[in-house]
């Protein structure tokens, strides 16, 4: 099996890949290893230390296997100047501390959408439930040394399945919703045009995607497209916002993407991931 180790710093797989983003519903990650696939290969990643060693099985060449990975974890990302413009009170200096090495990712723009619809009132574990159904039913079957693994299905596959289909892949309310915007997205949205977009512009044109609000849309944004400045708000974020910058004032969500705008910058979205994810850990009492 081919092999290689990279030099990782400011970086932990493990922070990353239980943060909520898509890596955690979309790939499998077990006892300190991830895999997933990507073109004809199955990759698994290990940290040790400062390195991250890669292994995989398929076509791929070490070049392609070595662009997959730093793409999709953002390993070229400066985290010591990224940390520089979050650090700006104790809250953030203790959820970095907490969370060293929490790094975004990017994922396929059509899959993360599709994560994110089925985040709808529900809860990480299920969500992961779900993408492993809608995968091992409608996603091509891809044969690997004897073992079966499944793609996510894609937008075409998915707008001509039928409702009951998806409700038996546990999606409740949320089936009408995925059927209606995979259907949207064979047919009038084209997602690779939005990687063109500017922030703004690209959120009206995935808004237009039945089903999808500003929430979902910042998601894709952030996690498919890497506009850093997207900050998503869900009741986690919301939550921790209003009680640590607003002394617990209700507020709307667009103070507060202005707020967040203004205080990070370039940047929010990668606060975004600690506010969310430390917020969330630390619900009780997030200092």
């Amino acid at each position: 099996m081919p092999a290689l180790e990279i030099p990782v710093k400011c970086f932990s797989l493990e922070h990353t890949m239980l943060s909520g983003q898509p890596p955690f519903f979309l790939m499998d990650y077990n006892n300190g290893v991830a895999q997933f696939l990507t073109g004809s290969s199955l990759v698994s990643l290990q940290q040790l230390g400062d390195a991250l060693r890669i292994e995989w099985k398929g076509d791929e060449t070490e070049q392609e296997i070595r662009e997959v990975v730093e793409d999709r974890f953002r390993l070229k990302d400066d985290m010591k100047c990224i940390y520089r413009k979050l650090i700006r009170d104790e809250f953030m200096l203790h959820a970095v501390r907490d969370l060293y090495g929490l790094r975004l990712t990017l994922s396929d723009p059509w899959e993360t959408l599709a994560c994110f619809i089925c985040s709808a009132n529900n809860n990480l574990k299920n969500i992961k439930c779900i993408v492993g159904n809608l995968s091992k039913k409608f996603g091509e079957k891809v044969e690997i040394e004897g073992k079966c693994f499944h793609r996510f299905p894609e937008a075409g596959t998915l707008s001509k399945a039928d409702l009951k289909s998806f409700k038996e892949c546990k999606l409740g309310f949320r089936a009408e919703y995925l059927r209606n915007a995979a259907k949207a997205c064979s047919g009038k949205i084209d997602l690779n045009d939005i990687a063109r977009m500017g922030y703004k512009e690209g959120k009206m044109e995935l808004m237009r995607i039945p089903g999808v609000g500003e929430k979902i849309a910042d998601c894709v944004l952030l996690f498919a497209y890497g506009k850093l400045e997207a900050f998503p708000i869900d009741v986690w974020v919301r939550r921790t916002m209003q009680k640590v910058y607003f002394k617990n004032r209700k507020v709307s969500d667009e103070e507060i993407r202005e707020f967040a705008g203004d205080y990070w910058g370039g940047y929010a979205g990668y606060a975004q991931q600690y506010v969310y994810w430390y917020g969330r850990n630390k619900s009780t009492n997030p200092f």
